[in-house]
């Protein structure tokens, strides 16, 4: 289906009619509250010594446990509060959670060791255990023992990094994008920093400015003799200020893991990548230096994504032909002033100045394959957006503020529109070269950010865009000394980073979009999807949480004949991979998994 034309009535029949199909299959299933209830017991600790400590301290212990309450009412109807005697009597296993349970003294610690050593599940907060019975300082080395972690201090609090960053397609943190921002305020339970192996999400500020990796993780995980455990490091006071109630759902698949239950979700890249990586040049004044960017590319066989001032590219045809036989042109205006806020008539005709001039330089045969926009100074706004559709334009590359994860989005600025029609968004949430000449960095500490900021973005499984300017890409210039390494990092990557032009990461999250499916628990061993019209989905990833470490998916069963069976890919410890390398039709595809 053409991005103009209305979906046939036999389109909608059938998009209809699999849409339904998957309804059944859910509402047809045994009934069940949020999380699987496969476990004996959720536990919620009330912790006495604690409470008395918050009111000789001017403030009640209450807030913290109704936040847990209302929580685990709201998810689970097999809940209950435990009383020290409760702890101290021995509770069969289930998932216990200690929340901000600062003071413990021996007893208890001892009970809640008893318990993870008969296999009980754990989920601690901020500084349980701190303290001793007596409210002395005891420091953190019970949950450092719990969670074999380093807590290595605290989040500065005039640092601003009080945003909780997620990594998507995680073992813990499936129900979230990759990198989503999550704001923990600014609160007197100043969170804390941990270092561990097994990381989930990790602290940044608004920018996602890189810090060394030993001083930001926020959320921490283990599984030891059959007990999981995990750490959040920040506060329940945080709970307040998620007004997206993007915790709700982090919670939601920190509890399905704790129970051991394994859990599906659609990757967000195609082929079992495990991030992807557009290299984009807003091609502007020294027109001609995009050619050396281009030469490091191709060097790397990768294909990028030239948005091009149209006003100097007509000065600069041969350049353009050139880059246009391997790599991808795309808009850049047509002269370099921001769009938002300007009438809709000063908008359209900028914009069809811009078409004007590209069809002048490439001809009328070559201007149906620029589909792609960046906004000069990332400045735009929703009919900047609606024009651009209108135009022909399927995607444009954003400002990071447009977005609170780092995967891209479907524009809303006509919220009518389907996943066909509606433009791609793709959030440049990586720093470009003005960032780094702005910090006035040497070449030495620059690479190292650079490098560090690679590594963030792959370990979230998120979208990174390195951006860079055509006049800063001199021989001499920075990124002229940064990128050629950042490709090598990249190329040594290349099994599981999916590097890419703008028009086919666009393309991909239009087909992903087609897949209708649900996240979640593995319920009876069986998950079914829908490929919805037009279908045309190749390379569809579905990621699987084990029941338990390195219990991998042994065996995928179809389960009906003429379907076809995945790949089956072991991630790590943690996580297994389905791949669907061949064209997915329109249809419903049901399996069977076996560990």
């Amino acid at each position: 289906m053409s991005r103009i034309d209305c979906p046939s009535r036999t389109q909608w029949a059938v998009r209809w009619m699999l849409l339904c199909a998957v309804w059944l299959t859910l509402v047809t299933s045994p009934a069940r509250a949020a999380l699987p209830e496969v476990l004996t017991q959720f536990y919620l600790y009330d912790s006495p010594l604690t409470k008395v400590f918050f009111v000789a301290n001017g403030t009640t212990y209450d807030p913290i446990k109704d936040r847990w309450k209302s929580y685990l009412r709201r998810s689970t109807s097999t809940f209950k509060e435990v009383s020290r005697a409760g702890l101290l009597a021995g509770l069969k296993p289930g998932v216990l959670v200690l929340a901000s349970a600062v003071l413990l003294d021996d007893a208890e610690r001892e009970a809640v060791e008893r318990f993870t050593a008969s296999g009980g599940s754990l989920l601690l907060t901020w500084g349980t255990g701190a303290r001793n019975a007596q409210g002395q300082w005891m420091g953190y080395s019970f949950i450092e023992k719990l969670l074999d972690m380093k807590v290595t201090g605290k989040v500065n609090i005039d640092s601003n990094e009080r945003f909780l960053n997620p990594f998507g397609d995680g073992p813990l943190s499936w129900s979230l994008p990759a990198g989503e921002r999550i704001f923990l305020g600014e609160i007197a339970e100043t969170p804390l920093r941990v270092d561990s192996a097994h990381l989930a999400a990790r602290y940044f500020d608004w920018m996602r400015a890189p810090k060394p990796k030993n001083s930001n993780g926020a959320v921490a995980f283990l599984e030891h003799n059959g007990s999981r455990r995990v750490y959040l490091g920040f506060s329940e006071a945080s709970w307040d200020y998620d007004e997206r109630l993007r915790l709700p759902k982090l919670l939601d698949s920190i509890m399905v893991w704790l129970q051991h239950v394994p859990a599906v979700s659609k990757a967000a890249w195609p082929n079992g990548n495990v991030s992807a990586q557009l290299l984009e040049m807003d091609t502007e004044a020294k027109f001609a230096n995009a050619l050396n960017f281009a030469a490091e590319l191709d060097q790397a066989k990768i294909r990028g994504t030239f948005y091009c001032l149209t006003s100097v590219a007509k000065d600069n045809r041969d350049v353009l032909q050139k880059l246009s036989t391997k790599h991808e042109i795309g808009y850049h205006a047509e002269v370099h002033y921001g769009f938002k806020g300007k009438p809709e008539e000063i908008q359209k005709d900028r914009l069809n100045t811009m078409i004007g001039d590209m069809k002048g330089v490439m001809g009328v045969r070559f201007l149906p394959t620029v589909t792609g926009f960046r906004a000069p100074t990332e400045s735009w706004d929703a009919t900047t957006e609606k024009l651009l559709r209108q135009l022909g334009i399927h995607h444009h590359v954003a400002d990071p503020g447009s977005s609170e994860s780092r995967v891209p989005f479907f524009s809303m600025s006509e919220p009518d529109l389907d996943v066909e029609e509606a433009i791609v968004v793709m959030p440049r949430t990586q720093m470009d070269d003005l960032n780094y000449l702005g910090l006035k960095l040497d070449v030495d500490r620059a690479s190292a950010l650079i490098m560090l900021d690679f590594d963030y973005l792959h370990e979230t499984g998120a979208l990174g865009v390195l951006s860079v300017h055509s006049q800063n890409y001199g021989a001499d210039g920075l990124m002229a000394r940064l990128t050629p390494p950042y490709v090598k990092r990249l190329e040594k990557y290349r099994q599981d980073v999916w590097a890419a032009s703008g028009q086919e990461i666009a393309d991909w999250w239009r087909a992903r979009a087609r897949v209708a499916f649900q996240p979640g628990p593995l319920i009876g061993g069986r998950f079914t999807f829908a490929v919805l019209a037009p279908g045309q989905v190749k390379g569809l990833a579905m990621v699987v949480t084990h029941p338990a470490q390195d219990a991998i998916v042994k065996r995928v069963v179809a389960a009906s004949e003429g379907i076809p069976v995945p790949e089956l890919v072991h991630l790590d410890s943690w996580r297994s991979i389905l791949i669907f390398r061949n064209e997915l039709k329109i249809g419903s595809y049901s399996y069977f998994l076996e560990f």
